[in-house]
Formats: structure tokens, sequence, C-alpha cells
């Protein structure tokens, strides 16, 4: 299937505008159109986790119930039925989506058989990693959505017909406040972002990998010099004359080399904390590169 772009209408262009007026760092929006007909136009918001339904997302009778894992770390954890409108984890904007999809289409009149494409615009692009949205199953289905916006979109359109043509646009990048974008070219996750955006991601993906492997192992080696600092000094302790000057020089060494190392850690760390504004950039252009990797999921950057 040939990836194609959203077709911009002068109201959809119109919705559009109006929830990058309203959309906030934890309050993201999401337009909807079927079929490229504006009738069908509709927009939903995310939902904080405690707090009362967004006046314009449907109630609680038009959504199916939804179940989060207990933990999303041990797959056969326990699960709870969420509260269809104030539940502890929140709701993303595409959890809700998902959610509400049978309720859609019936404000829409269509049947989902008469579905040629869905049009989905989001203030933010969808969250990925292990610190976002939590697994969800819906009632009637025994499999979890996966943690992640961006993959629990990739799982909803691969239980659909493949016939159907998605085309789905972001105003900014989770984690990033770029305002502006420049296709550059090439294909995949490339060309959704600008060389600056590439360059961020990229830094902030070094940043977490020496955080995470990195700098423990240098720490670990420094923790190593430090205890040979300390034998020395206690060998010190039962020795005399040059020996014992031996001994305590040795320590002093160690110490020194301890501290070299730590230095240097704490100089990468800043250097890539300088280079990289947030992790979360990197982990967007994973999620995108889910979405985009489906033949019929066109995913890009809002132009319009």
């Amino acid at each position: 299937m040939k990836k194609t772009p959203i077709n911009v209408s002068p109201a959809l262009r119109q919705a559009v505008g109006d929830m990058r007026a309203k959309a906030l760092p934890q309050l993201v929006g999401l337009i909807i159109r079927f079929n490229e007909d504006d009738r069908t136009i509709r927009d939903l918001w995310s939902e904080g986790a405690g707090q009362n339904k967004h006046k314009h997302n449907p109630h609680g009778t038009d959504r199916l119930q939804a179940y989060r894992r207990v933990n999303d770390n041990d797959p056969t954890a326990g699960e709870r039925a969420a509260n269809k409108v104030v539940d502890a984890a929140g709701y993303h904007a595409e959890e809700l989506f998902i959610i509400c999809w049978d309720a859609l289409l019936r404000g829409a009149e269509l049947r989902e058989d008469q579905i040629d494409t869905v049009d989905l615009i989001l203030s933010k692009s969808p969250c990925h990693g292990a610190s976002a949205s939590s697994a969800m199953k819906l009632q009637g289905i025994n499999e979890y959505f996966p943690i992640g916006c961006a993959s629990k979109l990739a799982s909803f359109v691969t239980s659909k017909d493949q016939g159907i043509e998605w085309r789905i646009a972001f105003l900014a990048l989770a984690g990033s406040d770029a305002p502006d974008y420049m296709p550059i070219g090439g294909s995949g996750v490339d060309r959704l972002m600008s060389a600056r955006e590439r360059e961020i991601a990229e830094a902030a993906l070094s940043q977490v990998r020496f955080r995470d492997d990195g700098a423990p192992t240098r720490l670990q080696q420094a923790a190593v010099h430090e205890q040979r600092a300390q034998r020395f000094q206690d060998q010190a302790g039962e020795l005399h004359g040059r020996e014992r000057g031996d001994a305590f020089g040795q320590a002093k060494s160690e110490r020194q080399r301890a501290r070299t190392i730590r230095s240097e850690v704490d100089r990468e760390v800043q250097e890539k904390f300088r280079n990289a504004r947030t992790q979360s950039v990197a982990q967007a252009q994973s999620g995108i590169a889910i979405l985009d990797r489906l033949l019929n999921v066109d995913v890009r950057r809002w132009q319009s």
C-alpha cells in the first residue's frame, strides 16, 4: 500500500489550530477524522491521574471497560479494573481513542467495514519506553495492549482490516520543544526529524547508555581503587621505615586514581547532559519508528 499524507481541508486545519491553542505539556489532544469526511472530525484529550473526564471526551457509558496490569514489570501480575472516568493511572489520548473506538464510529454513523481512511493528529507524538503508559486490555479481549501508546496504536492498527489506511501526524515530538520542522528526505524515521532533532536524539541516547552502562562501570573501577587504597593504608599501620612510607604512597596513588575516574565521569555526564535536552526525545524517535514500519500507516510531522 502506498503511503500518503493527510489531505488537509480548511475544517481540519481549523480543528488542529484549535487543538494547538488548547494543548499543554500535560494535556495532549488528538483530532480524529474518518474517510476524509469533515463531518466526522472530533477531538479527544488525555486525562491525568485521578482527574475527572475531559469535557470533550466520551462519558463512561461510551467507554469499554479497561483493565490495567498491577505491575508492568511482571507479565504474570494480576489485573485491576480501571475506573471508566477517573483512573489512578490516567488515560492518554491514544488510549481513549482505542477504548472509545466503537462509540466514535457510532458518532460518525459508520460501521467498521465502511472505513477506508483514519486521520489522527496528535499535539505530541505517542509515548514510548518503560516509563510510558502502562499495559492495558479491554473487556472481552484476553491480551494486553503493550506499554507505551506507540505500541498500543501499532497493535490496534494491526488488529483491524489491513485495507484501512492510517495517517498519523503530530505537532511536536514527545520531549521536544522544537517549533519548526523541515523535511530532509530519506525514508523511515529519518524523514520525520530535522537534523537538529536527530542530533538531540542521538545525543540523548548516548547519555542514557552512559548513565546506564558506562558510568556505573567506571565508578565501580573507582571503588576498586578506593579499596586498594584502604588496604595499603591498613598495611602501612603495621610497617615501619621505608616500607611504611611506600605503603602510604601507594594508598595515596590509588585514591588519586579513584578521584580522577570520578572527576572524568562527572565531566562526561555534564557534557552529555548539555548535548541532550532529554532522553524522551530518543524514546519518541523509537516510538515513531514502530508505527512507521507498518505498511498501511503513514506517520509524519504536521506541516500545516
